[in-house]
């Protein structure tokens, strides 16, 4: 109940902050993407070694490309220091009602991605704070009916699928999409 009632807080301030942003959104396929964010949740090592594995794969294709992990834990372990395109917030990075407020956050969150994709395996309000509030075109996410805020394409998978999986369901999805729009350079 307790964690009810923080959320409910930090959905609050979400809503608030959302109403005072005009940010323009659209469908923005994987070819077409030029500058691409990740978020997820740091849970294990693997998931992060995937995350790694697909963000070659993209900068491969020449995109930009910026990742951004919530590691649940107070610390970074040494494995997971910053570098040049990770950046990482930890549970002493949010309030007390769940809202991100390091400077990497926001930062992730004032960058103008073509494309966002949230990775994260479940419900993270703190992920899916920055998703909603991104400037990206467009916001990918995992979904839930409580997710259509935050995300303007959801894929709907089920509850429990590995990382594997799920980055080649985004994969299939983001480049058999057609869009019509050309995106700003």
């Amino acid at each position: 109940m307790f964690k009810n009632i923080r959320r409910k807080i930090g959905q609050y301030y979400f809503n608030k902050e959302q109403s005072r942003t005009s940010n323009l959104h659209g469908m923005v396929n994987l070819p077409g993407a030029k500058r691409v964010g990740i978020l997820y949740t740091l849970n294990e090592v693997p998931d992060y070694d995937k995350v790694a594995e697909f963000v070659v794969q993209l900068q491969k294709e020449h995109k930009e490309v910026k990742t951004l992990g919530f590691v649940r834990s107070k610390n970074l372990i040494h494995r997971f220091l910053p570098k040049l395109s990770y950046d990482f917030f930890t549970k002493k990075d949010i309030t007390w009602f769940y809202r991100p407020i390091h400077d990497k956050v926001r930062d992730f969150m004032n960058k103008e991605f073509d494309l966002l994709i949230d990775l994260s395996a479940g419900d993270s309000f703190p992920l899916n704070y920055i998703a909603g509030l991104s400037k990206a075109i467009c916001r990918v996410g995992r979904f839930s009916e409580d997710n259509a805020c935050y995300y303007d394409f959801m894929i709907d998978i089920k509850p429990v699928i590995t990382m594997d999986e799920y980055l080649s369901q985004i994969k299939h999805y983001l480049t058999i999409i057609k869009t019509n729009e050309k995106l700003p350079q």
